[in-house]
C-alpha cells in the first residue's frame, strides 16, 4: 500500500466502463426545504433527516398503517400543498414571524377497510411539529396506526431524559450494544442532548415506545405506539378519527456548538465497537487519502460465496461460469426445507456446485418431524459436496439445542464444520442467543429493507449494519462469525405466523422465490455493487470470515443470460473482489458519510460510494485537486503513473435505479 510518497493514479478496476454521467445510476428524489436553522428533506409522506444547525435531531417522521400481518398500508396521495418561505430549498429570510407548512392528503385502501388522512408539517423558527389525524370510512383492523419518529443511530451512547405518560420523569441512556427488546417505554416526551444540541421530543395522542431498529439494519430508534404489550390486531371504527402529534423544540443557545473532528482525526482515534461517529461538518478541504489509509488497522477480507439459485428456470449447469472456486469463490449456501421438495432443491444445487466447482454450505430449515439424517443423506445421494452444515427452526428461525442434537448426531463421521445461529434477521439472534448453542462458527443473514425501501434509508444502513456485527462479535467474542445470505431484499417473512406461508414450492421455484417483493428494483444497478462493497467493508472491519451475497443466477442473482455481459455489476464486482479472499486489507469505514468506504489491498485502493451524491475523496493528484467518486458507483486507484480518469462500475447493459416502491413496514 502506497505511504503517500507516490501519486495516486486511478487504472481499471476490471468492470465495464462508463455508459452514462454521474447520478443516473441512483437517485434522491426527497425535495429540501429550509427555515432559518432548520434543514429537512420531504417524500411521499415521509419527512426526514430533521437537523436544527446542520445536526440532525430527528431521522424521519411519517405515519404509518399496519395490517393485521404487519404489512404497511401504502398511501395514496391525494393533494400536497406548501406554503411559506422555505417551500424550496433556498434559505428563507431570518424572520421570527416565518413559518413553513407541509399540507398532505391521503387515501389508505387497506387493513380490511379504506380511511382518509390528513398530515400538517408546521415548522417555524422555534419549533417543528407533525400532526396526523385519520378517519376510517369503513371499520380498520390493524395491528398499528399512527406517527412513527426515527432518532438517529448516532444518539447511541446519548444521554437523555424521559417523560411518562404519568408525569414522572428519569434518566436514560440510548444503548451503544444493540437492545434485543424494547429500552424504553412509556413516552411522553424525551429531553434529548445530542452533539452539542439540545432539544425536546414531545408525543401526544397515545402511549409510545421505543425499539432499537438496528436489531434489522435500520440506522434508527424507532418511537411509535401502540404499546406492543396491548392486545393486536384492533379495530378502528368507520367514522372514529385517530389523531396524534409529534414536536421537536430546540433549546436555543448563545453558540453554536463545535463541529465534531474530521473524519482523520476520528480514525486515529478508534470509539467503542458499537459507538457510531457523530455526524461531523463537512471539512473545508478533503481528507488526504493516504492519510486516511495509515490510520486504518490492518484486517483479513472475507471469503465470500454466493446462495444458490431458487428460480427453477434460471438455475445453472455446465460451465466454465465466472463465479466459480478457480475465481476464488468460497462456496455455494443451499437452503433446504422439506416444504419446498428438498430432492428437487438439491438436484438443482447439485448443478451449480458442479458447474462452480464450489463446495456447499448446506443449512436445514426444520420442524420436530424434518428427517434430518434423511435429508444430509438426499443430499450424498444428489452428489452435493457439503462443506458446512447448519440448522434452524422454520418457526423460531434460530437453531434450537433440540436440533442441534439431532444435527450433530446425524453428522457424526461427516467431514463438515457445523453452523449455528439465525436465518431472517440479527434480531432473531439478539433475543433468542441464550438458547443458541455455542457453536465455533455463528451465522445470521442481513438485509436493510424489513422496514424501509426508500433509496438514502438503504445507503444509511451500511453504518447500522457495523453496529449488528460488533453486537454480534459482544454476544459471542470467541465464536467465528458467517455474514449471510446479505441481500438488499428480505429472503423469508420473518413476522409471518404459519410456517406454510413461508417456506413454499411450486412449479416456478422455492423459498426466496416466492416471498413477496423479495426481488428489488435495483439489483442489477451499479448502486446494488457500490452498496454490497461498502457493506464488505464492515464485514472486513468486524473480522468476518465468510460473506454469503444474493444468489447465483434468476432474478436475484449476479449472472446474467448474455453472453456479452454475463455479470451483473454485482457479479463484476464479487469477482474482483474475490481475489482478495483471505488476504489482508486496510479499511475506513464511512470516511463520506455511511454508504462510503475505502478498501486498501497491497498497492491499490476501492473508493465504494454507495450514497445518493457524489463524494470528494482527496487532494492527492500532481494538481491537488479531489478525487471525485460519483454517486453509485466503485473507483480504483493504483500507486502508479499520474493520470485520473472515471473508470466506475457501469455496465451499458444494465438499467438505472428508477426509484423504490413504497416501504413495506415503517
Amino acid at each position: 500500500m502506497t505511504d503517500g510518497a507516490e501519486p495516486m493514479a486511478e487504472t481499471p478496476f476490471a468492470l465495464s466502463a462508463p455508459s452514462a454521467p454521474s447520478g443516473e445510476t441512483i437517485a434522491d428524489p426527497r425535495t429540501a426545504h429550509r427555515l432559518g436553522p432548520w434543514s429537512l428533506r420531504s417524500e411521499g409522506d415521509e419527512i426526514s433527516e430533521i437537523a436544527w444547525r446542520g445536526t440532525v435531531l430527528l431521522e424521519s417522521v411519517r405515519p404509518a398503517l399496519r395490517d393485521r400481518d404487519w404489512d404497511t398500508v401504502p398511501p395514496q396521495v391525494l393533494e400536497e400543498e406548501w406554503t411559506g418561505p422555505g417551500a424550496d430549498d433556498a434559505p428563507a429570510p431570518d424572520d421570527a414571524a416565518a413559518s413553513l407548512t407541509r399540507t398532505l392528503r391521503v387515501r389508505y385502501a387497506g387493513a380490511g377497510g379504506e380511511a382518509n388522512a390528513l398530515s400538517v408539517l408546521t415548522v417555524t423558527p422555534e419549533r417543528l411539529s407533525l400532526r396526523f389525524t385519520i378517519t376510517p370510512d369503513a371499520a380498520l383492523t390493524t395491528n398499528r396506526v399512527g406517527l412513527t419518529a426515527m432518532l438517529p443511530r448516532a444518539m447511541a451512547g446519548d444521554d437523555a431524559v424521559v417523560t411518562t405518560v404519568r408525569g414522572d420523569r428519569r434518566d436514560f441512556r440510548f444503548p451503544r450494544q444493540i437492545s434485543p427488546w424494547q429500552p424504553l417505554f412509556d413516552i411522553r416526551a424525551l429531553d434529548l442532548d445530542h452533539a452539542g444540541e439540545r432539544a425536546r421530543l414531545e408525543l401526544l395522542g397515545d402511549v409510545f415506545e421505543m425499539e432499537d431498529q438496528r436489531n434489522w439494519t435500520d440506522a434508527s430508534f424507532k418511537i411509535y405506539s401502540r404499546p406492543l404489550a396491548l392486545p393486536f390486531p384492533y379495530e378502528v371504527a368507520a367514522g372514529e378519527s385517530v389523531t396524534q402529534e409529534i414536536t421537536l423544540v430546540p433549546e436555543p443557545s448563545a453558540a453554536a456548538p463545535q463541529a465534531a473532528p474530521d473524519q482523520a482525526a476520528s480514525a486515529h482515534s478508534a470509539p467503542a465497537p458499537t459507538a457510531p461517529t457523530r455526524p461531523a461538518r463537512r471539512p473545508s478541504a478533503p481528507v488526504r487519502l493516504a492519510d486516511l489509509l495509515a490510520a486504518a488497522a490492518p484486517c483479513t477480507f472475507p471469503r465470500l460465496g454466493l446462495g444458490a439459485t431458487t428460480e427453477a428456470a434460471a438455475v445453472r449447469s455446465g460451465g466454465p461460469l465466472p463465479i466459480s472456486a478457480d475465481a476464488g469463490f468460497d462456496h455455494l449456501m443451499v437452503e433446504v426445507s422439506e416444504r419446498f421438495d428438498p430432492e428437487r432443491v438439491l438436484a438443482a444445487a447439485a448443478r451449480e456446485a458442479a458447474a462452480t466447482g464450489l463446495p456447499v454450505d448446506l443449512r436445514i430449515i426444520a420442524s420436530e418431524s424434518t428427517d434430518v439424517p434423511g435429508l444430509l443423506a438426499a443430499a450424498d445421494a444428489a452428489g452435493l459436496p457439503v462443506r458446512r452444515i447448519g440448522i434452524v427452526d422454520e418457526a423460531r428461525h434460530v437453531t434450537t439445542a433440540e436440533l442441534w442434537e439431532r444435527l450433530r448426531t446425524a453428522s457424526r463421521g461427516r467431514d463438515a464444520e457445523l453452523v449455528a445461529g439465525a436465518r431472517t434477521h440479527f434480531t432473531e439472534l439478539n433475543r433468542e442467543i441464550h438458547a443458541i448453542p455455542d457453536a465455533a462458527l455463528l451465522s445470521f443473514p442481513s438485509t436493510p429493507q424489513m422496514h424501509m425501501r426508500e433509496n438514502w434509508h438503504v445507503a444509511e444502513s451500511v453504518a447500522a449494519l457495523g453496529d449488528v456485527l460488533a453486537s454480534a462479535r459482544m454476544l459471542r467474542p470467541t465464536a467465528r462469525l458467517h455474514l449471510g445470505p446479505l441481500t438488499l431484499r428480505p429472503r423469508v417473512n420473518a413476522v409471518a405466523t404459519q410456517a406454510e406461508l413461508v417456506d413454499r414450492g411450486d412449479a416456478s421455484g422455492w423459498g426466496a422465490h416466492l416471498v413477496p417483493g423479495s426481488t428489488d428494483p435495483r439489483q442489477r444497478t451499479t448502486w446494488a455493487a457500490a452498496w454490497a462493497a461498502a457493506a464488505l467493508a464492515e464485514a472486513a472491519h468486524a473480522g468476518v470470515g465468510t460473506v454469503t451475497l444474493g444468489e447465483l443466477a434468476g432474478p436475484r442473482g449476479v449472472l446474467t443470460d448474455d453472453a456479452q455481459s454475463p455479470l451483473t455489476p454485482l457479479g463484476e464486482l464479487l469477482v474482483a473482489l474475490a481475489t482478495r479472499s483471505g488476504r489482508e486489507v486496510r479499511v475506513v469505514r464511512s470516511p463520506g458519510g455511511p454508504g462510503t468506504a475505502l478498501i486498501a489491498c497491497e498497492d491499490e485502493v476501492l473508493l465504494v460510494n454507495a450514497r445518493l451524491e457524489d463524494w470528494e475523496v482527496a487532494a492527492d493528484g500532481d494538481d491537488g485537486s479531489p478525487l471525485r467518486v460519483p454517486a453509485g458507483t466503485v473507483r480504483r486507484i493504483d500507486a502508479v503513473g499520474t493520470a485520473v480518469e472515471d473508470r466506475v462500475s457501469r455496465n451499458p447493459e444494465h438499467h438505472p435505479a428508477d426509484g423504490t416502491e413504497p416501504a413495506p413496514r415503517a
